[in-house]
């Protein structure tokens, strides 16, 4: 039998994970420019516990397990190093997102 979950692709993650940053940090200013390689943190999008919530949603989202070693800003300190990092994992991990 054929899965009939397509592929997670970077532009996926992207587009849900910028969709997910605006609507709940950014919400009262919509006018802020936010491009893929933007740094999250330190510029005012998201504080500490902004990155906890964070990692509920990428772990409900997309179903990855983002363990404590893993929070870095390499790994989630822009939208572009989010799609990778997810990306990695769900390849690496077998998992596809619902």
């Amino acid at each position: 039998m054929r899965d009939p979950t397509p592929p997670l692709t970077l532009t996926a993650i992207t587009d849900r994970t910028r969709t997910y940053i605006r609507d709940t940090f950014l919400y009262m200013r919509p006018d802020w420019p936010l491009q893929d390689d933007d740094p999250l943190f330190g510029s005012g999008v998201i504080d500490s516990i902004g990155v906890m919530e964070l990692i509920g949603f990428l772990q409900s989202e997309f179903g990855c397990t983002v363990a404590e070693d893993e929070i870095t800003e390499r790994n989630l300190g822009s939208i572009g190093a989010i799609a990778r990092f997810v990306h990695a994992k769900c390849n690496a991990d077998g998992v596809r997102a619902a």
